[in-house]
């Protein structure tokens, strides 16, 4: 009888052992089918159909994370300035990652916190406003084609659509401005010229004064934009090719013979150039409803949008300092 009662014992604990863990019993493959989310990897985009900006994840099934409008509450703009903010035509990534600055082709200027969609500080800059770009004191610059201009608003947040402003700064054609952070200058280029300022960081008197000329081996500048990681490289566009121009040298290197290019992008490893070629979808002859690589290949389509600018959404260390936060020239 020991024997046999010895063999049922044994019997009972194997039975018991492998009931000990049901869920891997019953479910093998568990551990292996939790997946997280894949790193973010967002783009900006400026959709002029829908009249708004979207961030769009691409890693993660093209969800669009975020969206600001002018004429939603939050953005807390004034019912007669929203107008300004038709065809919106650019929108970067500021003070950390923190605020985005956004222009219209309607005239509008905005920064926009990423948090609350609160535009907290807008203007008007008129004459198709293309680009804007955020100066160290706080001050915004903007740059508008139509009446080929720059112009510096001073930016307090206590102050909207009455900013105190310098007069217009001709120069033809103008269709970007980037600042470069460790040089201390500003880049514009429109026409066949691209052109390099000083700035003298006055809240009161604010001014800019032409350092150097260089003329493009095509005109019709279009987009301006710094390379990411590069110290001394902007892309530049025109009607028909990509450059990358390099500030120190002054060469315009071609990188690709391409018509109606109105944005390029570049980020870190695993992130490619991306462009907004116009095609006509989305219901403008100026707009796409596609992003790709240089080489054509596919990173965004949505038929719903109509695409002008797009960024991907990183921190911008050309021009700006790291760390840097929000801060207004009042004073």
């Amino acid at each position: 009888m020991k024997p046999f009662l010895l063999a049922v014992s044994l019997l009972f604990l194997l039975s018991c052992k492998r009931d000990s863990n049901p869920v891997l019993q019953h479910h093998p493959n568990t551990p292996a089918t939790e997946n997280t989310a894949a790193a973010s990897r967002e783009i900006i985009i400026c959709d002029q159909k829908n009249a708004r900006i979207i961030m769009v994840d691409v890693a993660n099934g093209n969800t669009i994370t975020w969206e600001w409008k002018a004429t939603a509450a939050y953005a807390m703009i004034r019912t007669g300035a929203q107008g300004w903010f038709s065809n919106l035509s650019e929108a970067k990534l500021v003070y950390n990652g923190s605020y985005i600055l956004a222009t219209a082709s309607g005239g509008g200027v905005a920064l926009i916190s990423v948090a609350s969609k609160k535009a907290i500080w807008y203007d008007y800059a008129g004459g198709n406003t293309h680009s804007a770009e955020l100066l160290p004191n706080g001050n915004i610059v903007t740059a508008s084609t139509t009446g080929g201009y720059l112009m510096i608003f001073t930016v307090d947040s206590y102050i909207n659509d009455n900013s105190a402003q310098t007069a217009p700064i001709p120069f033809e054609d103008v269709h970007n401005v980037v600042w470069d952070h460790s040089r201390q200058q500003l880049y514009a280029a429109g026409k066949d010229k691209l052109k390099v300022f000083s700035y003298n960081g006055s809240c009161k008197s604010p001014a800019l004064t032409l350092k150097a000329t260089y003329t493009m081996p095509q005109g019709n500048a279009h987009d301006l934009f710094p390379v990411y990681g590069s110290t001394t490289d902007l892309w530049l566009t025109n009607s028909g090719h990509i450059y990358r121009f390099n500030v120190t040298t002054g060469a315009f290197t071609l990188v690709k013979t391409l018509s109606a290019v109105k944005s390029v992008s570049s980020g870190p490893s695993g992130y490619p150039a991306i462009i907004a070629v116009a095609t006509g979808a989305g219901g403008e002859s100026w707009r796409t409803d596609q992003l790709s690589d240089i080489n054509g290949g596919i990173v965004y389509k949505n038929t719903a949008l109509g695409l002008y600018k797009a960024r991907w959404k990183t921190v911008n260390t050309f021009s700006y300092p790291a760390g840097d936060s929000f801060h207004e020239c009042t004073h």
